[in-house]
Parts: C-alpha cells; structure tokens; sequence
C-alpha cells in the first residue's frame, strides 16, 4: 500500500523537475525575417567553372613525368629493335581490333615503362612479343568496353602464339612492375582541355581531336625523340598542328593562347611542334611515294635510329622467364594443328 500511496507524488514532481531543465533565454522567433541580416553573395558560374579548369590543368601538369626509356638512350641496338617490332605490333592489333588510339598510346606507354625497367635478352625474343600482347590486353580493359579473349587478341601476323594463362601471368608481372599504376598523364589527358579552353564549337572540336588522334599515332610512335618532351608539350605541339592543317592563319594566335594556358617556355612547345612537322611532312612523302610506286604499306611506325638499353639487372627477366616455356613460333603451331 505504501507503494501505490507514493506513485501519485512522484508523480506530480515531475512537471517541477522538468521546469528546472527549461532555459529562460529571451525567445528567438526563427521565422522572423525582419530581425534577419541576409546578405545575397552573387555567384559567376564561368568563374567556377574556370576555377575547376585550373585545377584541373594543375593536377594534370604535377602528374605527368618525362618517358625514362629517353634518358636511358646509349649503345643498345637489340632493345631499339625489340622496342619497335613491339610498337609496331601494337599498331597492328590496334587497326586490327578498331581500337581507339588512346588504347594504343596507353599500351605503348605501359611497354616503354616495363621494358625501362627490364632488361631485354636476345636469346629470348618471344619475350618482348609477349610484354607487347600483355600491355595492350592491359590498356584494351582500361578503355575499351568490348575486349576480345586473350587468344583472339592476337592477330595474325603475330611470330609466336601465347596461351591465355601465360599471358595472364604475364599481366601480375606487369602490374607489379608498373606498381598498379595504370592511368598515367597522357598527349591525350590534355587535348580535350585545350579544346573547351581554346573555346572551339562542337564541329571544330571533334575535328580537331580527330586529327590530333591520327598525328599522335602516327608522330610519336614513329620517332623515339618525342620522348624527351612533356606530354603536356607534345599535346600542344599536336594541337597547333591540327590548328594549321585547318586553318593556317590562326596558328600563331592560339600558340600564344596554349602557352598562357600552360605557363610554360615557349621554347618547349616550339622544337615539339617542329619535330611534329618534320615527322609528319616524312610520313606523309612516303606514303604519297608508295602509292605512286604501287607499294604495299609500310610499317607505320617507323625506323628508330636511336638505341635504347637498361639500368635493370641482367636475372631480371628470369622472373619473367618463369612466366612461360618457350612458345612455338605460329606458323609451326597453325602446321600441327591442321
């Protein structure tokens, strides 16, 4: 009984409890606008968007890095040899599989890293075909959004046949020795920002890319020099070229303009722009002088007069060697097979 006389009281202490919790602030009406300093701050959005662009710009520039296989150029005869059966091979593939060309300059871009960092042996050729089938599976998965199987991937004018296995074994190899860094800063990072900042339409842009496309697969894979030059120069050097394939005239205006965009030295961009013309006016003579002949094509990569070689320790490719036995050369597979 005691219990359910003292229920009540407590009770009733409550509401008294609950009053000391209350805070005795002077009121503040929040739907009171009148007593509300605003203040409208008022936005550019062209602002913002150039704000983002120089950010852009900016993280594009810290990242991207000389081409190493360049300053490495001494006396190496059967690395520039293999290094350009490889590219060329690449190539190939690329027209064979209608690839885009940013997969071709990625694949490239992941060989010349691997092969800096491996030292080639001439007693194993088949090993520099194999690095060059494993970085372009490597850059088709990145960009392309239909891969074939990694035994189609091979076309036919492949030397040597590689099972799917020993090429995939080949790909931790090349992940590892690239340190999983497979979107580098490329020719290509840039072109599509010079383009909105350059201020072209739509047509003009799309024409433009085009041509810088065709000129960069056809320059820089074709001429080891370009290495020595920043993609972000090389990008520049491309861009002018298109420019002037299509209107000569305005060349010069929007050099300037790519330069303040930069903020680099003039001379940079210059000499790659030189070196664009030179290699393309060679390329373009000799394909008007096949077709006058009657020719069948070239390889369009090019002669490479410079010599290539590596800082890597000569039992560096015995781990790639353990990657696969000796493959047997297509031609001998295609006759067992039949």
């Amino acid at each position: 009984m005691a219990h359910h006389h003292n229920q009540p009281q407590q009770h009733q202490k409550l509401p008294f409890l609950l009053d000391s919790l209350y805070c005795k602030d002077e009121s503040l009406d929040v739907l009171d606008r009148g007593n509300c300093l605003t203040e409208e701050v008022e936005v550019n959005p062209n602002s913002i968007s150039l704000l983002w662009e120089e950010e852009e710009l900016s993280s594009l520039m810290s990242k991207e890095q000389e081409n190493q296989m360049y300053n490495v150029v001494i006396n190496n005869p059967y690395l520039s040899v293999a290094r350009t059966e490889a590219v060329h091979w690449i190539l190939e593939a690329i027209s064979y599989h209608n690839f885009s060309a940013q997969t071709a300059i990625l694949a490239i871009n992941y060989l010349d890293r691997f092969l800096f960092s491996f030292q080639s042996q001439s007693e194993k050729p088949w090993m520099n075909q194999l690095a060059a089938v494993t970085c372009l599976s490597l850059a088709a998965k990145v960009e392309e959004t239909q891969v074939p199987l990694l035994v189609d991937l091979q076309v036919e004018e492949s030397r040597y046949l590689f099972e799917p296995r020993t090429i995939q074994r080949m790909e931790l190899l090349v992940l590892s020795t690239l340190k999983w860094k497979m979107n580098p800063v490329t020719p290509f990072s840039f072109l599509d920002y010079f383009s909105r900042r350059l201020g072209f339409n739509n047509h003009i842009c799309c024409e433009l890319l085009r041509r810088c496309e065709r000129v960069l697969l056809s320059t820089i894979t074709a001429d080891c020099r370009f290495m020595c030059y920043l993609p972000s120069a090389v990008a520049a050097a491309t861009m002018l070229h298109a420019i002037d394939r299509i209107e000569p005239c305005i060349e010069e205006e929007y050099q300037e303009q790519l330069l303040g965009i930069l903020g680099i030295v003039k001379d940079n961009v210059t000499d790659c722009y030189r070196l664009v013309q030179e290699v393309a006016s060679n390329i373009d003579f000799n394909s008007n002088k096949r077709k006058s002949i009657g020719a069948l094509p070239g390889s369009p990569v090019g002669v490479m007069d410079v010599s290539f070689s590596s800082d890597s320790s000569d039992d560096s490719w015995a781990v790639a060697s353990s990657v696969s036995s000796t493959p047997e050369p297509l031609s001998k597979k295609i006759r067992t097979q039949t």
